[in-house]
């Protein structure tokens, strides 16, 4: 695995890492620093994602790109090397290690059970006082057995493991027009309270306000019932906005509809911006310049069809700019599919 770029974010700590893997695919990493007594190392499962949430900037490229799984070594390897680069070891603080990366990681359950394992004996009390695990889950509908495996694995190996589910909204259609492959709400509820009663860790439901879709009044009474007396907290998070969909963030004072509820049921909230989005580092983005370059699945002969302007177009495509707005990325796409 080889280093390609390393991008400092101007607006916070945030690092981001792209790697190339033996089979030249780029993976994406981040060091986030929040000044809160920890280093956190966001990473990847796989090369790409499958499961087409709307929101996520990688669903419209989904189908165009190679989308593999990730090996435990090359997991520990991007680790490894970010911890390094960045001599972390001078101070060693606590380390959450972040599975919030590209891809689904119930989809690759087994290497990131495994990846934690690998981890923890390295760095537990060697080269950190605590390494602890995150894990961000949409609950795939066509593999959610996968869940209450890895749930059991956890439970038997003694992990340190928070789950957060994806949930984002309060009414099966509309959660299903935006994430089409994920579980149905109560369903991926009632596991998430699995979760927590059989391994003692911590949960959290992730809930991105979006303007006009998910953060209406009714929004807000329909999530304090489905939440009371689960004891699950919810993180409000800013909407990071894909410039391919006419949707924006929810202004932060609609909150104020949520707390009315949440606090008459005793639900614990906050609200998040996540770090690094000038760098693509935050929830849903990606640098897809590199995806488009490195990881997308070409059908050579039809590209060597390609007239000499679609061509120049095409490789234009390909230097890192103008990916989302080049006027004639359109047309190229059409005449590789």
């Amino acid at each position: 695995m080889k280093l390609l770029e390393k991008i400092h974010s101007k607006n916070d700590n945030t690092i981001k890492y792209i790697f190339t893997t033996q089979d030249n695919l780029i993976i994406e990493l981040s060091y986030i620093n929040k000044d809160d007594g920890k280093d956190i190392i966001c990473v990847p499962t796989q090369t790409s994602c499958k499961m087409k949430c709307k929101f996520c900037h990688i669903t419209d490229f989904t189908d165009k790109l190679i989308n593999r799984n990730l090996t435990v070594q090359e997991i520990k390897e991007a680790v490894d090397n970010v911890y390094n680069d960045l001599n972390l070891s001078l101070n060693p603080k606590p380390l959450l290690i972040s599975y919030m990366g590209c891809g689904e990681p119930l989809l690759n359950y087994k290497q990131v059970k495994d990846s934690m394992l690998s981890l923890r004996t390295e760095y537990q009390d060697i080269k950190v006082p605590l390494i602890r695990f995150a894990i961000s889950i949409s609950l795939p509908e066509f593999a959610w057995i996968n869940f209450f495996e890895l749930t059991n694995e956890i439970h038997k190996e003694k992990l340190l493991v928070k789950m957060h589910l994806s949930l984002h909204y309060t009414i099966d259609s509309l959660r299903k027009d935006w994430m089409p492959n994920s579980l149905s709400i109560l369903p991926s509820l009632v596991a998430l309270e699995y979760y927590k009663k059989i391994t003692n860790n911590s949960v959290e439901i992730h809930y991105t306000l979006i303007d006009g879709v998910n953060d209406t009044e009714q929004d807000a009474i329909l999530l304090s019932e489905f939440l009371n007396n689960r004891d699950i907290p919810v993180k409000f998070l800013f909407y990071n906005e894909k410039p391919t969909i006419e949707f924006h963030a929810s202004s932060k004072e609609k909150l104020s509809l949520f707390k009315r509820y949440f606090d008459k049921y005793n639900i614990e909230y906050e609200y998040y911006i996540p770090p690094g989005l000038d760098v693509g580092a935050s929830c849903g983005q990606f640098l897809m310049d590199y995806y488009l370059k490195y990881n997308l699945l070409l059908n050579k002969n039809k590209i060597n069809n390609l007239s000499y302007f679609e061509r120049r177009n095409y490789n234009y495509a390909n230097t890192f700019r103008g990916i989302y707005r080049g006027r004639f990325y359109k047309r190229c796409r059409r005449n590789c599919t």
